[in-house]
């Protein structure tokens, strides 16, 4: 479940009777030969210390933040592990990651919790826990230096702060603007549990939109997980769906003089049958990923002028024959082979309803938030789009609203739960359905390629899993 959408952010914590005095704990400390983990704040008259040094709790591996240089709209990450070093067992009630805005005490706060917590946990004597947690930055949070620290709950209510750090909170853009937050977005997914609602019911907020694929001729005359008792054949959401153009020996010369025009007609109108009067929307992935080479529609620089002929008049069919639909024109995240900048094949806003990208966490990987940060920014060797960013300004600069119909992590790459949160993040402060704004994601939880991608309900990227559960 999304801990963050359920608990509040912001909390003052009130302290309890049993508390030392600074100096009684740092004598009590020299005279244990060593610095207690809970102690007295610099800012705090007083320090919170359990009764018995016995059976209290004690950080063991200090609090880490992913990145201490942030932004508002961007994730607060951070992990710290608890040992009970004690003879006896010792309860928790609450184990938190807190952050204390600029300005405010441990006491008095305003402190603003990072989410999920530990909650009635009992750990036995030499027992460790970690906890990692997440917060994204609102647009109205305070700029400058914040602290971020770790707290935990006793059995009798009292507060016991650990040793903290800083971070430092800026606006977007280096202090220049503040996105704020936009408006909702579709969240979705595709694979495994997705059309049973186990998927769903597994990240805590039901799919508003799928995806499917009917990549060859043959597939995208039939649409047979449409049919009673298939795939989709219940399906009420929105349903996001990639048809391919033609298969392998056909061309875009051939598709711009008409040669395939009935069979895409045949393929619309089967669709438009099969989907009924379900109260979801069809976006229609055309010719999708054509800026790559692996599928036979691949478009180069030689089939530029007959690519965008040809889509004018899968785009008139879709008019006629499906008029509900919306068609979406999809790119990879950068062009593989091509031979020519793919904004070159745009064939204009008046034949497009969604601009479309696949984007996975790959070429470049990105493991921190400065990977993140420069990652989206980047073009490719034609200048055209290849990070989300750029992506995303495109779209608004043709007056059409951004889709990202496959997105996940790559397990070959590696495990990066800050990959997820950027995404949610990037989903959160761009949502819309305007111009330059996020109408929809899904999630490629397709199990395929060695478990590359999938995330529910086996995976090789086991932390990215559990972040993903968290933010949505």
């Amino acid at each position: 479940m999304n801990l963050s959408a359920t608990l509040p952010p912001l909390f003052s914590r009130h302290r309890f009777p049993r508390l030392m005095t600074t100096t009684a704990v740092l004598a009590l400390s020299a005279a244990c030969g060593g610095p207690l983990e809970q102690t007295a704040s610099s800012d705090d008259s007083l320090g919170i210390l359990e009764g018995s040094l016995a059976s209290a709790l004690t950080v063991t591996k200090a609090v880490s933040i992913v990145d201490a240089t942030l932004e508002r709209g961007q994730t607060v990450s951070a992990s710290v592990t608890y040992t009970n070093n004690g003879t006896s067992a010792v309860t928790a009630k609450n184990i938190v990651l807190t952050s204390r805005a600029p300005g405010g005490t441990h006491a008095g706060g305003p402190v603003y919790d990072l989410t999920p917590r530990i909650t009635n946990r009992t750990l036995q004597p030499g027992e460790s826990v970690t906890l990692t947690a997440t917060r994204v930055l609102a647009s109205t949070d305070p700029l400058g230096t914040w602290e971020l620290y770790p707290t935990w709950e006793d059995s009798s209510s009292t507060w016991l702060d650990g040793a903290g750090l800083t971070f430092s909170v800026a606006t977007a853009g280096g202090g220049t603007t503040d996105p704020g937050t936009s408006g909702a977005w579709l969240s979705g997914a595709a694979g495994s549990g997705v059309s049973s609602g186990e998927f769903g019911i597994w990240r805590g907020t039901p799919v508003k939109i799928a995806s499917t694929w009917s990549d060859n001729n043959t597939a995208a005359a039939n649409f047979w997980q449409l049919d009673p008792g298939a795939e989709y054949g219940s399906w009420q959401q929105n349903l996001d769906i990639a048809v391919g153009a033609f298969d392998a020996g056909e061309t875009w010369a051939k598709a711009a003089s008409g040669a395939y025009d009935t069979r895409w007609r045949q393929s619309l109108t089967t669709l438009k049958n099969k989907w009924g009067s379900r109260p979801g929307t069809v976006y229609i992935r055309f010719a999708h990923e054509m800026n790559g080479n692996w599928y036979p529609w691949k478009v180069t620089a030689s089939d530029a002028t007959s690519f965008i002929t040809a889509w004018k008049r899968y785009r008139a069919l879709q008019k006629e024959i499906f008029p509900a639909a919306r068609l979406v024109f999809n790119v990879n995240r950068e062009s593989v082979s091509s031979g020519i900048d793919w904004r070159k094949t745009f064939p204009g806003a008046a034949y497009v309803d969604v601009m479309g990208v696949d984007y996975y966490n790959q070429y470049p990987y990105v493991a921190t938030v400065t990977d993140w940060n420069n990652a989206i920014q980047q073009t490719d060797g034609y200048g055209a789009p290849k990070g989300l960013a750029r992506h995303l300004e495109f779209a608004k600069s043709v007056g059409l609203p951004l889709s990202i119909s496959e997105w996940s992590g790559n397990a070959d790459n590696g495990d990066s739960p800050v990959f997820i949160e950027q995404m949610y993040n990037f989903f959160k402060v761009n949502g819309g359905t305007g111009a330059g704004k996020l109408l929809y994601e899904v999630l490629f939880n397709v199990e395929r390629d060695n478990s590359r991608w999938i995330l529910y309900p086996n995976t090789r990227m086991p932390n990215s899993k559990a972040r993903y559960q968290q933010l949505f």
